[in-house]
Formats: C-alpha cells, structure tokens, sequence
C-alpha cells in the first residue's frame, strides 16, 4: 500500500487500517464523516465543493459496503485458519495475492471518488497542495539522508515490533531478535520516494492545466492501481519486502507461546465477525488459492 497520496488513502485508511481499532464498526459506520472531515483538513475545501462531493462519497462508501466486505472478511477467514494450524510459505503467500487484489480494488474505487473533487480545487487550493507535497519532501529527503540509515533500520523494526504485539502480546527476546534479523535485510525506500515525489508532481500538473476527473482518475490508476510506470528498482523492491515478510511470519510463527496463538486467532476472528456483520447480507469473497 506504498505508492498513495494523502488523500487517497482516507477510504482504505478507514475500512482496513481500522482493523486496528477497537471501534472498528463504529468507525466503519461514520466512514463519511471521518473522510469528508480528512479532505477538508488536507485540501481546505469550501462548502460548495464538499457539498457537491459528498454524494459521490456516498456512492462509493455504499459500493464499498456492499463489494469490497466480502473480501475483507474472506481475508481474516484465511488469515485465522492459517494461525489455526501454523503459518507457512504457501499460506503466507496467498495471504499477500488477497492483500494485493485488495489494495487494488480499493484505490480503483479511491481513485473513482477523489477524482471529481481534486478536479474542482481552485488555483490556491492547488498551491497549498504543492507546497504540502514539497514540505513531506523535504522531510522524508532528511529522513532517508545515508547518515540516517541506523536510525531508520531501527525505526523499522520497532515499527514492525509494535504491529507483531498488538496481534500476539508482547514478544519475546528471542522474537525481538528475529524482527531485527528479518526488517534489517529489508530494501530502503528511497526510490519509492523518489517515484511517489515524481508522480506528485505529475499530478499538480493535471490540476494545473485543469484536467477532466476522468483524466485524473486514468491517471491515478495507472500509477496506484496498474503502476504502469513504476520503475524496475521498486519492482525489485516489492518483491523482496514481501519475501521478507513472508520469511517474517513463518518464523515467528514457530516460536509463538499457546496465549500468542490464541489472541492472535482471537483478533482475527473478530475482524471476520465484524467485516460479515457490517454487510447488509453478509458473505465471503471467493479465495482463489
């Protein structure tokens, strides 16, 4: 879910990364409050816009409710009858083919929906996109400066240690050691902001030049859906963070304590509950491996 702009997330950021959250169907229910709150802080919208937005929001929330579900919950389905009986290659791997087919499916509709909206901001408005795009630049070219490359690798890990505990508890030393090992042979990710920087400002010049939303919605899929353009190191990239991750779970699967198991199977069970609650006639996607 790498290559995004801010405001394209809002809709996954609110049905998958609130998977996270305890209050997950509730947050679920005010998706449109919470996304049309996000697009005015990020884009400063005025009332005729967010007014004339908000029912192609409604369209996509309620195509999301009724599409989108069934393969959530068929995810965390999967992902709860493989910490069932133990993680591994084969498991993992189809685990990540329905992540990506996810991620598609989700920023095909993302892109559908925040493409009449950024095709209506004004000239300012784009202007204070820019300069928001330039300042994230900035930052994250500190970030990933090479004196940085210890702290970022240390950063990582901690990131990925966090994420381990919310799903299992509190790791041990021994698993500790194997987030170090695994996400310290993990690929940097300068290109990747080099490419998203480039694309950035591919887009401020549609808007600019006062691109049609269907412009702007070809465009936005070619690069966060199909990723036309994406360069070879980045593919390479991708590869490898998912055989790391892959290489992840599967050891630590194996060293995982029986009250691991158990929440983890736990979490995974009720996000499946919740994704078939919130749907209106509740099913499952069908796996394709």
């Amino acid at each position: 879910m790498m290559t995004k702009i801010r405001l394209l997330p809002v809709i996954f950021a609110c049905v998958l990364l609130l998977s996270g959250c305890s209050g997950m169907r509730l947050a679920y229910n005010s998706a449109d409050f919470l996304i049309e709150r996000y697009a005015d802080d990020y884009l400063g919208l005025d009332g005729s816009q967010m007014a004339n937005w908000s029912p192609t929001l409604d369209v996509a929330l309620a195509q999301h409710r009724e599409q989108e579900l069934p393969f959530l919950a068929a995810f965390f389905d999967s992902a709860q009858n493989d910490a069932r009986k133990g993680f591994n290659n084969a498991d993992v791997n189809c685990l990540l083919d329905q992540f990506e087919v996810i991620y598609r499916r989700h920023f095909t509709l993302a892109a559908e929906a925040a493409a009449p909206l950024l095709a209506t901001l004004d000239k300012q408005q784009i202007d204070a996109l820019e300069r928001t795009f330039r300042e994230e630049a900035r930052e994250d070219a500190d970030d990933n400066a090479p004196e940085n490359a210890p702290k970022r690798e240390r950063k990582r890990a901690e990131r990925y240690e966090d994420n381990m505990q919310w799903w299992v508890g509190k790791l041990t030393d021994q698993q500790r050691a194997i987030v170090r090992d695994v996400t310290a042979s993990m690929p940097e990710t300068n290109t990747w902001y080099a490419y998203r920087d480039a694309k950035r400002r591919e887009l401020i010049a549609l808007l600019r030049g006062q691109a049609s939303a269907q412009r702007i919605e070809d465009f936005l899929y070619d690069w966060l859906v199909e990723y036309r353009d994406m360069p070879a190191t980045l593919e390479r990239a991708q590869t490898d963070m998912r055989r790391g991750f892959t290489d992840l779970l599967v050891r630590l699967d194996a060293t995982w304590n029986p009250g691991q198991r158990r929440k983890l199977i736990g979490r995974l069970t009720r996000l499946r509950g919740d994704f078939m609650a919130l749907q209106r006639q509740a099913r499952m996607a069908p796996v394709g491996c």
